[in-house]
Formats: structure tokens, sequence, C-alpha cells
């Protein structure tokens, strides 16, 4: 047991779902932090710091304006001087009272405003004296005044702009961690992608690819030990196929030695058997299976033969009740029939003909005869109950066309449709459906035929093995039969 020593693929499973979990987990955190990081950077950024560095930068232009008109003024006092101060002076009220929307704490505001509250001083204190002639005096000590106020917007100014590039450093940070932690993340669950496609190959489908082997070699030769190899459960499964495979050699050897005893005591029962199930020869496109209820004899029988190379001929039918006595009935009326269609005989003559035998009291048979050439079907069913005729475009249930065949007699008539390429005959004896909670055999027959894809063996197989699947034994004796229409 290699595998044993392994942790188990469920652990493993877990271990690469709650890593996977904890990657995305933490990195989404930081992911989202950092976004919120970012946006309240840009949100500053283009709130305050910009709209604070444009309303600063104005304003210092309108105070170097007026600065140079009152140096203007001061060194030649003429009145055109004095228009270009007063328009000076003007604009830089303008400049102070454009109204600039801020965003930002309080302590921040009064630091982007200060040196518009200036502004504000020296022109309530000195802007009038450029209405009147004032002084060289006044006007000089204003001309100071202006230079100390643009100095201090000056330099607010360039502690504006280094915050502002403080701030748009730290979102360009913000981003490139961001970009990172994203890059980080997407290597991770790669990573952890590769290691779950290479855990799967080597952990699963290579333990798997053992055990089929194994099972096939098994299947083949029974002396063949399964051995456990791969991940815990992978290897429970293995020791489960070969506890079966050792349960499958002791029913092997129980069989052989019932078969032996069997064909010591009954060598009869074997012939009987061998002559219900003998065919003509293959017939293409004709299948069909038998499962007996009671043993290897049984009142179910199918039959089919051809002629020439375009005529499929073919027979069901079911004995009423099992054993022996069921059984030599099957055989006797088997023979009829089919030395009747190898005659190429009418299906409902043979009917008609198979009714004037001696049939003991009490017995009857339920029988369906057909014959398919050149693209027709050509039937009779004698009380058969369960006939279909099946293609993709939709199913036909083929109804009874007499009654049962009994010593009472009765009258038979022909059937007859097309059946062409793509369509299929599905008969079955009502064992069958004794076995299913469903009822309808058409819809039964149509809905495993296009479950099968058109294909006659696997749509046989499926109706035997949901019918076995159903019960645990078989109830009744079933006989199932397929014919499709030739190319």
């Amino acid at each position: 047991m290699g595998g044993a020593a392994l942790l188990s693929l469920t652990f493993g499973v877990r271990a690469i779902t709650i890593a996977s979990l904890s990657l995305i987990a933490i990195c989404g955190i930081l992911i989202i932090e950092e976004e919120l990081d970012a946006r309240q950077s840009r949100a500053a950024l283009e709130d305050f710091w910009i709209p604070a560095r444009t309303m600063n930068r104005e304003l210092l232009a309108a105070e170097k304006v007026a600065e140079q008109s009152i140096t203007a003024l001061i060194a030649s006092p003429s009145s055109q001087h004095r228009r270009d101060a007063r328009l000076a002076i003007a604009d830089l009220r303008t400049a102070v009272s454009r109204s600039t929307s801020l965003k930002s704490e309080p302590a921040t505001m009064d630091f982007a405003l200060e040196p518009k509250r200036a502004a504000q001083s020296w022109l309530d204190q000195y802007a009038r004296s450029f209405e009147s002639d004032a002084s060289t005096t006044l006007l000089a000590t204003s001309l100071r005044s202006e230079r100390a106020l643009m100095q201090n917007t000056s330099l607010r100014l360039a502690q504006i702009n280094a915050r502002a590039s403080d701030v748009r450093d730290s979102l360009n940070q913000l981003s490139t961690t961001l970009r990172t932690t994203i890059a980080i993340e997407t290597a991770l669950l790669i990573s952890l992608l590769i290691l779950l496609i290479l855990g799967l190959k080597f952990r699963v489908l290579t333990p798997l690819l053992t055990l089929r082997q194994d099972l096939d070699r098994s299947a083949r030769q029974l002396v063949h030990v399964i051995k456990p190899s791969g991940p815990r459960e992978i290897s429970a499964v293995a020791q489960d196929a070969e506890q079966l495979r050792r349960s499958l050699i002791h029913e092997h050897d129980v069989s052989d030695h019932a078969t032996e005893a069997l064909v010591q005591a009954s060598p009869l029962t074997l012939a009987f058997r061998a002559e219900l199930d003998r065919q003509v020869g293959p017939v293409p496109g004709v299948i069909g299976v038998h499962f007996p209820v009671e043993g290897l004899i049984a009142g179910d029988w199918w039959w089919a033969g051809k002629q020439g190379s375009g005529t499929q001929l073919l027979a069901i039918a079911d004995v009423s009740g099992h054993g022996v006595a069921a059984g030599m009935l099957a055989l006797e009326t088997r023979t009829l029939v089919s030395r009747d269609l190898m005659a190429l005989d009418s299906p409902e003559v043979i009917c008609s003909q198979l009714a004037l035998h001696a049939f003991p009291p009490g017995m009857f048979v339920t029988l369906f005869v057909g014959v398919i050439k050149e693209g027709t079907l050509k039937y009779c069913s004698a009380g058969h109950p369960n006939a279909a005729v099946v293609s993709e475009h939709g199913v036909q249930e083929l109804f009874t066309t007499g009654p049962v065949i009994s010593a009472l007699g009765g009258s038979w008539v022909l059937g007859q449709l097309p059946f062409e390429r793509g369509s299929a005959l599905l008969l079955a004896t009502d064992g069958l459906l004794d076995q299913l909670p469903e009822a309808d055999f058409s819809q039964l027959a149509q809905r495993a035929w296009l479950r099968s894809g058109g294909t006659a063996q696997e749509c046989l197989d499926a109706l035997v093995g949901q019918a076995r699947e159903a019960t645990g034994v078989w109830k009744d004796d079933v006989t199932v039969m397929i014919a499709t229409a030739k190319s």
C-alpha cells in the first residue's frame, strides 16, 4: 500500500482550497486598502491641492502686477501711472474676491487661504490711498508691504507645490504597489493552479489509470490481483475492487461446479436450451437477448433469419407459464414459425396455421411475426403487447392485429408500414415491463433508442440493464429483440 502513506486526496484538496481562499482574502484586503488610500490621495489632490495652487498662483500674478504698477507710480507720479496702479489694485481685488472651491480640513484650509487673507488686509489698508493723490511716503510704505505680501504668497505657493508633489508621488507609489500586488496575486494563483493541475495528474489521474489497467486485466484474468495505489480514497476503491474480484472468483467456482453438475445430471436440459437458442445464422440488423426466470428453460423465444440479401425474417413469442411445459411448447412453436417464415409464408397465414396446432389445455402463445423487405415492414401481432417502430422523428406503436394463439382459434390480419433507414423495430415480452414501473413500452423504447444514439446494441443493453437494476431478481422470462432498417 504505497499510496496509504501519502496524504489523502480530501486533505490535499482542502489544503489547496484553504491556501487559495487565504491568498485571495489577503491580497483582496491589501488591494482594497491600497485602492482606498489611492482614492483619498486622488481626492485630496483634485479637490484641494490643485485648486489651492491655482488660486495662489493667480494671486501672486496679480500681486506682481500691483508691485510693478506701484513702483512705476513712485518713480513717475503721472496720471497714467496712477490709472495703471488703480487698475492693478482692482485686478488684485478681483483675484482676492474670486471664489475657489476647496475641500479639506480647517487647518489645511487656513494654510492655503492665509495669503488671500493677507492680500485682503493689504487692500483694506492701502487701496483707498490710490483713489486720491497719496503722498510718496504712503506709496513707499504700501510698496514695502506689497513686496512682503508677494514674498509671503510666493513662499506659500512653493509650499503648496511641494505638498501637491508629495501627494502625487504618494499616489504614484500607491498605483505601483497596487499593480505589484495584483501581479503577485496573479502569479501565486497561477502557481496554485499549476500545482492543482499537476496534483490532479499525478495524484488522481495516474492512480486511476493504474486502477483501470488492473481492473481491465483482472476482468480478463481473474487471478490478477488488484493492488491499492494512490491517495487513500482511490486506494480504498482498489481494495473494494479486490474484494469484488475475490467474490467473483468464488462465484465463478460455484458456477463451474453447478454447470458441471447440470451437464452430468441433465444433458437433455442443455440440449433443450441449445435448440431454443439456435439460429439459422447471423442476420444483419437483427439482435436479441433472452433471460429465463427458472433455470435454463423458458417459454419466451426469439428467432431471426434471412432470405437472399434483402429480406429480414423475425419472430418473438411468449408462451404462458414457466418451466418445462412452457419450454416444450416454446420449442414446438418456434420450430413451426421459423419453418413457415423461411418458406416466406405471409405473417397472418403463419398465425392462422399455428392456431391449428394442438395446444395443451389452458395454454396460449402471444406471437409477433415480421418480414422486412425493400423498406417495408409486414407483420402480424397475435396479442403481442410490446412492439414499436422508433426513429429520431418519433415512435409508432404497433397494435395487435388479432387475438393470442390458443385452442380457441381466431382470425388475424396483416399490418404494413414503411420501414426506412434510421428506423428500428423494438420488441419485448411482458417480462421486461414487469421489471419496470413504467407501463408504456413505446415511450420507453423511444427514450432508450434516442439515448443510445441510434445504436442497436447500446439500446438493447440499456433496456435490459434498466430492467435488471430495477429489481434484485427476474420476475418473469425476459426477451428483447431489435431490428434496424438496412442501409
